[in-house]
């Protein structure tokens, strides 16, 4: 038996490669700028990342502040990154729009991206915070009630959060896509996917083992990416402690070290990687029995 995932895998990279080639500088700095934000080209699909503060905040007045303007800072650029969702699909679609029509298009729609997105992290912060919170309240009164407690909410915590990644990346995957098509919310567009998903759930089970294997390559190819460059500048930030001429000479080069490198991972690794699995997953949602023909 084929399936959808697997048999896209080469065409994916086929139409990424038309998208690429020839090499046009405007379209590989627009791809690096939109792969900062969205493309979920990492093991954890975009939009999952949760901002957490201490249990204590409340009780130590004094960071309040810093924490508060960190968690404003993270959710505007969640915010972002959902409207840039939006603008990646546009993109790497063989017809796609223009970046600053399609940014105004669909600010709306990357504002219901990022409710959905808070709304699946509550549901995961609120119940992995009261489990932490019991276990600790248990283990300091020194109960064998902690014990218990851990046994029984590692699995239930293991569960949830593997159940919000999965929902995370399918809606990143299949319902963006068709709300960048104007079929409606979040809601509508899981409506649309849902009776696809009733009827193939192996589909999307290999996709999402398909989308992990992926996202471990990319890691180990940032790997090498920031291994050719960690070295020279490792050399170059140790020597500014000789001071000096010669540390402010081995500042200038270290910096231009990791501007080049940071350089190097977004317009040659990130950016093309987000595109190759942007397009795989419509690819696949295009053989799926919903209403998404990708364009020939």
């Amino acid at each position: 038996m084929s399936w959808y995932a697997v048999e896209t895998l080469h065409r994916a990279f086929t139409e990424t490669r038309d998208l690429l080639r020839p090499v046009r500088a405007g379209v590989w700095l627009r791809l690096a700028l939109l792969a900062v934000f969205a493309g979920g080209t990492s093991v954890r699909p975009p939009g999952v990342g949760i901002v957490t503060l201490p249990l204590n905040a409340f009780d130590v007045p004094a960071p309040a502040p810093r924490a508060l303007a960190l968690l404003a800072a993270l959710l505007a650029v969640g915010f972002v990154a959902s409207v840039f969702e939006f603008l990646l699909v546009d993109f790497v679609e063989p017809d796609g729009d223009r970046l600053r029509r399609s940014l105004v298009s669909h600010v709306g729609d990357g504002a219901r991206l990022f409710g959905f997105r808070c709304c699946l992290g509550a549901l995961v912060v609120v119940p992995v915070g009261a489990f932490v919170a019991g276990i600790v309240a248990a283990a300091r009164d020194g109960s064998a009630v902690a014990i218990v407690l851990t046994a029984i909410c590692v699995p239930v915590v293991g569960a949830l959060v593997v159940s919000a990644l999965a929902a995370s990346a399918l809606t990143t995957s299949f319902v963006v896509p068709l709300m960048a098509r104007g079929e409606g919310g979040v809601r509508a567009g899981w409506r649309l996917v849902r009776p696809a998903l009733a009827a193939a759930p192996g589909e999307f089970g290999v996709y999402l083992v398909v989308r992990a294997c992926l996202g471990v390559a990319y890691v180990v190819a940032g790997s090498v990416v920031a291994g050719a460059f960690a070295l020279p500048f490792a050399l170059a930030y140790g020597a500014t402690a000789l001071g000096g001429s010669v540390g402010a000479a081995a500042g200038v080069v270290a910096i231009a070290i990791a501007a080049v490198g940071t350089g190097c991972y977004l317009l040659c690794l990130r950016g093309p990687a987000s595109a190759y699995l942007r397009v795989h997953s419509l690819l696949v949602l295009d053989r799926l029995d919903v209403p998404y023909d990708y364009p020939a």
